[in-house]
């Protein structure tokens, strides 16, 4: 697979960055890991899909989106909305330590993963809202032009499942994410066997897009990345659709009018996509 960031990068500054981006309780753990094995974990983070989750995930992917953020060029009280956050924290876990006085919305759907999200950031120098509605509806809670950035963090393969279980009655708002997770990928084998997705998923998804582009400030990004779990290849999850998400995405999003991808250096287009509203 494409490496995820370069190895060479960020085995120099993981210790600086677990400092800034840990807390005391995670940065004890972190500390407690050798530092063969903290660089070995690093190296598989960046090259392999992810198979273990430590200390040293919570150190890179918090410490990427502050580069983000910094590449963005927004301000240090800045509104970022997250679009299907489940219960992963590692975007507001970095906004409190990096710009607290900004202010963090999810749109999160499934109730037991916005629970130990809502749990997770109770205690964060940070203004946290959880919006627990399809972000199609987002309109009903924020206003045009509202949001300086738009995360999609690992959920453009989420966003795309739960409308296919939408359409076929299963349902990912009461269930448990990852007990539901086997009926997905079923759904997935058989679209990509049949060659619909297209048909089946990018109607929805592109709805969706144009919705939440509203809500976004003019000039402002939408964000998406992606990377590979090694649970779900071992679970059946079709490699050649999941390797390729953000591609595919790309080809979907030009449709859209009055957005215009933006390329940032070192951010790899096979795991990262940037779009910008250019119109009012």
């Amino acid at each position: 697979m494409i490496p995820f960031d370069r190895f060479e990068k960020w085995s120099p500054i993981l210790e600086k960055s677990a400092r800034q981006y840990l807390g005391e309780s995670e940065y004890q753990e972190y500390r407690s890991i050798p530092e063969a094995e903290k660089m070995s974990q690093l190296k598989a983070i960046l090259e392999k899909p992810i198979a273990r989750f430590t200390p040293v995930n919570d150190v890179f992917f918090r410490a990427r989106w502050a580069e983000v953020l910094r590449a963005a060029r927004v301000g240090n009280e800045l509104t970022l909305l997250e679009i299907a956050s489940g219960d992963t924290d590692m975007i507001p876990q970095m906004m409190a330590r990096e710009r607290p006085n900004s202010h963090y919305i999810a749109a999160n759907m499934n109730r037991i993963l916005t629970g130990r999200l809502q749990e997770n950031t109770r205690d964060l120098p940070l203004e946290v809202r959880v919006i627990e509605e399809d972000a199609i509806d987002i309109d009903r809670h924020l206003g045009e032009q509202s949001v300086d950035i738009i995360a999609f963090q690992h959920a453009v393969n989420d966003v795309i499942q739960a409308i296919l279980c939408d359409q076929q009655g299963v349902d990912t708002i009461y269930t448990d994410w990852m007990e539901t997770l086997p009926k997905m990928i079923a759904i997935l084998q058989r679209e990509t066997a049949q060659n619909t997705l297209e048909q089946h998923a990018k109607g929805p998804y592109l709805c969706l897009l144009e919705k939440l582009f509203k809500v976004l400030k003019k000039d402002g990004l939408m964000v998406m990345n992606h990377y590979m779990f090694q649970l779900d290849l071992d679970w059946g999850y079709p490699p050649g659709l999941f390797e390729n998400l953000i591609p595919i995405t790309r080809e979907w999003i030009k449709e859209i009018p009055g957005c215009k991808e933006v390329f940032i250096e070192g951010f790899h287009p096979q795991w990262w996509l940037f779009y910008q509203r250019v119109i009012d």
